[in-house]
């Protein structure tokens, strides 16, 4: 099969959900013989190559808040005309506004859209761009040949809210590549492993950083003998949300303990994830969270919001807090500080289970590669085999 993938930023994933799945997801497909072509932004490729025999197309667009995305997206459906693939797939409720034209300058392909999280309900976007992402998610759900959800809340709120049944595959993870000498990369920070609290996420309004910052401060001011010597880490970037990064830095600057290091990839970040004492995530709205999935995968503790989508994530397993709620953010934090580290590893280990079990990368590569067969008409027969981590 010849796959054009379209919507993403571009590869090597440097951040971003959608980066990363379509990375993994594509490599997958490429070990399998398929010809698979991601296409790029010049400004987040910055002249890298594409990973495992992906293809990569860098074409252009309008680099603004609220025409990057989808001016990229039209013209690699243009020039996604040459290769004449078997399969056109969009990535994000966004870029399925432009569902209509993938059927129409591909008319051969099939078009499928994977759902990845609800974007309209984000703060950063204004009315205008909620009612875009609105009729968006109406097109991801009636107008590609086949439509797919990343997680089970994802494919229950399009069947409530569409009328829809659409197919469920979520994201094909690696474990994350924890170095040998873990040490070595948290000396710098001035951090001990299982002494700190660790925030991996994009610095945007919904993900509550800023909670987290004022829930700490509670915390280490009712009891500073438990967290003198454990920082709080905040790892991410802005995502042109740079107004609000500027003034969580300012926060972060103003609260003792509190640790913002921008972002981090690779062995870096990997030895962040395996040394933290538990993973905070106060978000108040999530598709899946990729970075969850991975502290689950490394048996860490995590702390998260009751959300519906950080309970699948975790089976439930985990020390629940309230969305928006400073107290009870700061109480799980003092419980997790309070708690000895057998506990902490009991609590871990059934998100751990279900996140191996779930993300599994050779299934979800099976899943989709069957899904476009399907929907070419073709039989099902696979070419499973061992994935490469990416």
């Amino acid at each position: 099969m010849v796959i054009a993938m379209i919507g993403q930023k571009g590869l090597p994933a440097r951040s971003g959900g959608i980066e990363r799945h379509v990375e993994t997801l594509a490599t997958g497909l490429v070990s399998r013989g398929h010809k698979v072509i991601v296409f790029g932004r010049a400004w987040y490729v910055a002249g890298s190559k594409a990973p495992a025999g992906i293809e990569q197309v860098i074409t252009p667009g309008i680099r603004t808040k609220h025409l990057d995305a989808i001016t990229h997206s039209f013209t690699a459906l243009w020039a996604a005309r040459q290769m004449r693939p078997d399969v056109v797939h969009l990535h994000g409720s966004g870029i399925a506004l432009l569902t209509p034209a993938a059927r129409l300058m591909h008319p051969r392909a099939k078009v499928v859209v994977t759902f990845h999280s609800i974007d309209r309900v984000l703060s950063k976007w204004g009315w205008f761009a909620r009612l875009s992402f609105k009729i968006g998610e109406w097109m991801a759900c009636h107008v590609p040949h086949r439509t797919v959800t990343i997680s089970q809340v994802l494919a229950t709120y399009c069947q409530k809210t569409y009328g829809v049944q659409t197919a469920y595959v979520t994201h094909p993870i690696p474990t994350p590549e924890v170095p040998a000498d873990v040490d070595n990369y948290l000396k710098p920070h001035g951090l001990v492993v299982d002494n700190f609290y660790l925030f991996v996420g994009r610095l945007i309004p919904d993900k509550m950083a800023h909670v987290l910052i004022e829930a700490y401060a509670k915390a280490r001011a009712e009891r500073p003998e438990l967290f003198e010597l454990r920082p709080m880490v905040i790892v991410g970037g802005a995502a042109w949300t740079d107004a609000y990064a500027s003034w969580l830095c300012s926060l972060a600057n103003r609260t003792p303990g509190v640790l913002m290091l921008g972002q981090r990839f690779g062995k870096e970040l990997a030895a962040l994830q395996a040394g933290a004492l538990a993973h905070v995530f106060p978000t108040a709205s999530e598709g899946l969270s990729l970075s969850l999935v991975e502290a689950c995968q490394l048996n860490r503790l995590v702390i998260a919001t009751d959300i519906d989508a950080n309970v699948e994530a975790t089976a439930g397993s985990m020390l629940r807090i309230r969305p928006r709620d400073v107290d009870s953010l700061a109480n799980a934090l003092i419980q997790a500080a309070e708690m000895d580290p057998t506990d902490r590893a009991r609590l871990a280990e059934p998100a751990n289970r279900h996140a191996m079990a779930s993300h599994d990368l050779n299934d979800r590569i099976d899943d989709m590669e069957r899904i476009y067969l399907e929907t070419m008409g073709r039989p099902t027969v696979l070419t499973s085999q061992i994935v490469p981590q990416v």
